[in-house]
């Protein structure tokens, strides 16, 4: 409201306010402030890591993340879950983003993994055999030192092994509480599991520590908000040369590949999530409470007295952020 030269301040509603969002973030990423990502993941057993990779990829190719790292926290039983990192990378222009592997992480025993053997094989790239690359630890340590304090984001979408060694020294939380903005996990389930879900399953007592100890924000994003959507089948009309269209054929979906029809997306909303934070369009975001993890490894939302957790649902109905993922994954690379 305009009175002769002064102006009197007008509180923006809740509509201005999610437009004035949108043109800040837009502002943003125009001016060249891509979010500072280290991609942690379980890249061995669901081709969601691999389309999760790819999302990651083409984020960065729109100039939205820079990727500082991709690290691995579960044993690849073909040793070669750093090599399936790199050969995407290599495929998105990005084959010098420094990888690591956990070596004492997460041991859970289970199938071969259907497709990083072959991505190894089948497509360029120069990463060593898992045993052989260097420890996560230390990719973490480099990465998170090299950026500005308190600028990175950490997108875990499989055990929280790493992360637990990471707060085991003074030294390293004081790094993670300096240099780490927010940490995205995908795990859990919300407001409540029966059960143990894969990720929590997979280092039960990283997980506890994660919840318990870690100093930043973390935001949750629990099982049902992947199962709610279905992505992969984009990927039919992409070159064959992709190596994340082959870890989707290779992957075994019921008595189809996970090519055919899609598969739950699980960890591709996760990097959306780390990417662009909170967006009101597309999540419904809770807080006011805290994860706790029960002694069976089941998660639950606590109300009682909060912490700096926070997590989220899907506003409205998935297809609209189905669909947005589904570009993001088969989109070509900008090379």
């Amino acid at each position: 409201m305009r009175t002769g030269l002064n102006y009197t301040f007008v509180p923006p509603t809740s509509s201005r306010r999610v437009l004035l969002l949108a043109v800040l973030y837009s502002v943003s990423t125009a001016l060249g402030n891509p979010v500072p990502v280290i991609f942690d993941t379980d890249m061995a057993n669901d081709c969601d890591d691999a389309g999760a990779l790819a999302v990651l990829n083409a984020l960065a190719d729109k100039g939205e993340a820079k990727i500082l790292a991709v690290v691995t926290n579960r044993k690849c039983p073909g040793d070669a879950s750093a090599a399936a990192a790199d050969a995407i990378n290599t495929w998105y222009g990005r084959p010098d983003i420094p990888i690591g592997t956990d070596k004492d992480g997460a041991k859970v025993g289970g199938k071969p993994s259907s497709y990083t053997s072959s991505l190894r094989d089948e497509f360029p790239h120069d990463a060593k055999p898992d045993h052989q690359m260097p420890d996560a630890l230390d990719v973490y340590r480099n990465a998170l030192s090299a950026e500005a304090d308190g600028s990175v984001v950490i997108c875990s979408v499989g055990a929280l092994s790493n992360l637990e060694d990471l707060l085991r020294t003074e030294e390293d939380r004081q790094l993670i509480k300096t240099k780490v903005k927010t940490l995205y996990v995908m795990g859990g389930g919300f407001p409540r599991t029966n059960r143990p879900e894969t990720n929590i399953k997979l280092d039960p007592a990283a997980a506890v520590s994660v919840t318990n100890l870690w100093p930043t924000p973390i935001v949750w994003q629990g099982y049902e908000v992947g199962a709610a959507m279905s992505n992969g089948a984009e990927l039919q009309e992409s070159p064959k040369e992709n190596p994340v269209r082959r870890a989707y054929e290779l992957r075994p979906f019921y008595e189809f590949s996970a090519i055919d029809y899609g598969k739950p997306n699980h960890d591709l909303a996760t990097v959306l999530l780390a990417v662009r934070g909170i967006q009101p369009e597309y999540w419904q975001e809770y807080k006011g409470g805290r994860v706790v993890i029960d002694s069976e490894g089941a998660t639950y939302w606590e109300t009682s007295w909060a912490r700096k957790h926070r997590y989220v649902k899907i506003k409205g109905h998935p297809q609209k952020l189905e669909k947005l993922l589904g570009d993001l994954l088969a989109a070509p690379p900008k090379k």
